[in-house]
């Protein structure tokens, strides 16, 4: 009987070891925050010298075909948006700045997208338009987009009986904001 109670005693001290070494303690920590509507719109490339017109025959044949254009992608936009966004464009201030007494026609300015970028093309901005002091839409999506690259073209009307010698320039203004 002894041995019994022996062979009991040990296996309860060796139970008892065992749920010493199964001690167990669980926390929880929680990871969280508030992620906002994010949108950014990256530009790339440079207009500022497409009227620069030349007395080589060039600037003269611009003339003859009434404009002077870019490259069909001169701009490259690169939008970035974590939801359903919009891209409008206008021009800054009032339009043209353009030799006195001479006032360009702000008309005379057209842009178009040239590539297919994600998104649905608003107010026919796959074909050369006018740009007006108000934003207009050019390009919308029901959802987030990365790296989503929108070439533009631009065309400057010219006139030989308009467009006087001096320097030219605009602002245009582009805006990506998102949507609810």
């Amino acid at each position: 009987m002894r041995t019994r109670w022996l062979g009991i005693l040990a296996i309860g001290v060796l139970a008892g070891m065992a749920s010493a070494a199964d001690d167990v303690d669980t926390q929880n920590s929680t990871v969280g925050g508030t992620i906002p509507e994010l949108c950014q719109i990256g530009i790339a490339g440079d207009l500022s010298a497409l009227m620069t017109l030349t007395q080589d025959g060039t600037g003269e044949a611009a003339y003859d075909a009434g404009y002077v254009e870019s490259a069909a992608n001169a701009t490259v936009l690169t939008l970035d948006a974590n939801k359903q966004w919009s891209l409008g464009v206008n021009y800054s201030g009032g339009g043209w700045t353009s030799p006195a007494p001479y006032d360009k026609d702000e008309n005379d300015l057209l842009i178009q997208i040239t590539n297919t970028p994600t998104g649905t093309v608003q107010n026919s901005y796959d074909s050369y338009q006018t740009t007006s002091s108000s934003k207009t839409a050019m390009l919308s999506h029901t959802a987030g987009v990365s790296d989503n690259t929108v070439d533009i073209q631009t065309r400057v009307l010219l006139d030989w009986t308009q467009d006087i010698p001096g320097t030219y320039s605009i602002t245009l203004v582009y805006t990506m904001e998102t949507t609810p």
